[in-house]
């Protein structure tokens, strides 16, 4: 047998079920028919009983007989109700009567009748509780509008109202605590996120928003704390996530400058001391190390002029013969260079037990330590877009900025060279607010009067991951930069409307 389609299935089950209805119906119909045969049974023989005894014995009608027929009791009216006489009806040709009836004294008896009677049912108290939330409802959605055209100020005013009618609404204090994030007023956003989660403590945007008002005054342990909460409550938020890992970071930053602070001997290298037959027997390999933004401290030249003080005279010597050569090697083209004191600007490395092969890494290391030595000022100026090829890598990139952040006509040139469409590659997993900032910057001062086209670099930048996160905590001055920036897309018109709109809301800018 063929199998049967979806359809036939369907069908067949149908004539089932009309096949068990026809029969519970034929049943239920034959339930009736014999009850009406039993009934008129009973009824022939109640007839049968009668003719017999001639009197009939038929039960009288439900309550027929033993309840009495009551009178009709004209009701008071409501004016009788209260103990005053019922007024007498006035005939229509009773004409003294009229004129001697008192109308505008009826009227007020019925307004008094009204008001007694709309005040039993609705109370005052109620009524005045009611309309304090719809009012809070509305300010709170006015504030929302503020909030979202970045009017922090007249946001803050409306929440605050909201609050003041309607205290037990935890949306009020949460919202009015992310415009004073935006404000930078970190303690009264903590403060409102506590009221908030004392009305509501399940509520998740109360206690993102209070990690978030807790990092920025520092207070880090505090800020991992409530983002743990968070992922209690839910445990795939993204955002929490981020956040734990961004403060993570944090806390190795302090531990490790909060270390290096109590390190008596930071920079001081230390002699190694070995019999012979303890070291190594590997041959020396020479390593090359490229220092990148490296600035020179206090400490650090505190430590370095502790050790050539110790040094002795055979060394500085040695020291001076090394600096010679290292000075012919660099600038071959100098005949006669002058002879280094022995003193010199260049620090030198301690280095012990020296063999030929030492010998070279203390060259190198000499090389390092002069390039090191100049002032980063002078590094700058002497640097130029040529000597900067186009990032392949996130590192690549942060290294070239730490160099090129001070000088906005350099990074300019720096920037025209990258591809827009490298920049999620670049930043990898998060956008840095300073280096955003710079860039924008760069597009007002450099691209703006050179009549460069600057929005595709602004269209890829927001690919970036948390891109949003990092624009959403601009402050207004920040937020002006962008508005000029779009302003003047505006004007061009080489933009369509809708693309251009479209950029704005995710900068957070009304275009």
């Amino acid at each position: 047998m063929s199998k049967l389609s979806a359809s036939e299935e369907k069908m067949l089950m149908l004539q089932h079920h009309m096949r068990e209805n026809n029969m519970d119906l034929e049943s239920f119909v034959k339930d009736m028919n014999k009850w009406e045969d039993d009934i008129k049974e009973k009824e022939k023989k109640l007839k049968s009983e009668k003719a017999v005894n001639g009197k009939q014995e038929l039960p009288p009608v439900r309550n027929s007989l033993k309840i009495k027929k009551k009178r009709k009791v004209k009701t008071l009216k409501d004016d009788d109700s209260q103990g005053r006489k019922p007024r007498k009806r006035i005939s229509g040709y009773d004409y003294r009567s009229w004129d001697k009836l008192d109308i505008d004294k009826m009227c007020n008896d019925v307004d008094k009748h009204e008001k007694s009677d709309s005040s039993d049912y609705e109370t005052d108290e109620e009524w005045e509780i009611e309309r304090k939330k719809q009012q809070a409802a509305m300010d709170k959605d006015a504030g929302n509008d503020y909030f979202k055209r970045g009017d922090y100020t007249n946001a803050i005013e409306s929440y605050t109202k909201g609050m003041a009618l309607d205290p037990t609404n935890p949306i009020l204090p949460a919202n009015r605590a992310m415009a004073l994030l935006k404000e930078q007023k970190y303690a009264a956003a903590e403060v409102d996120c506590m009221t908030a989660l004392t009305l509501d403590p399940l509520y998740v945007k109360a206690y993102l928003r209070l990690g978030s008002a807790q990092f920025f005054m520092k207070k880090l342990q505090k800020a991992k704390d409530t983002f743990d909460k968070v992922l209690q409550l839910e445990p795939q938020n993204k955002q929490a996530k981020l956040e734990i890992e961004k403060i993570e970071k944090e806390m190795k930053k302090e531990q490790m400058v909060t270390h290096d602070s109590l390190a008596p001997d930071v920079g001081l290298v230390k002699p190694i001391t070995k019999p012979p037959n303890k070291r190594s027997k590997k041959p020396l390999r020479r390593l090359e190390i490229e220092e990148v933004g490296v600035e020179e401290t206090d400490i650090r030249q505190a430590a370095r002029s502790r050790v050539e003080e110790s040094h002795s005279k055979q060394r500085k010597e040695t020291e001076s013969k090394d600096n010679q050569m290292f000075a012919k090697f660099t600038n071959p083209g100098m005949i006669n260079p002058p002879a280094p004191t022995p003193q010199t600007d260049q620090e030198p490395k301690p280095v012990i037990n020296k063999t030929e092969s030492e010998t070279k890494l203390d060259l190198s290391s000499v090389q390092n330590e002069a390039q090191a030595s100049v002032s980063p000022r002078s590094e700058v100026k002497s640097l130029s877009p040529r000597s900067f090829s186009v990032p392949a890598s996130s590192f690549q990139f942060q290294a070239d900025y730490k160099v090129l952040k001070t000088d906005m006509s350099v990074f300019y040139d720096y920037l025209k060279k990258i591809d827009p469409a490298l920049y999620p590659k670049l930043f990898g997993e998060c956008l840095d607010a300073e280096i955003l900032m710079n860039m924008l910057k760069v597009f007002q001062n450099c691209y703006k009067p050179a009549g460069e086209d600057y929005f595709p670099h602004m269209q890829k930048l927001t690919e970036v991951k948390r891109f949003g996160m990092t624009v959403m905590f601009f402050s207004r001055k920040e937020k002006q930069v962008l508005q000029e920036l779009f302003d003047n897309l505006k004007d061009k018109g080489a933009i369509q409307g809708n693309d251009l709109k479209s950029l704005a809301t995710k900068y957070g800018v009304i275009c």
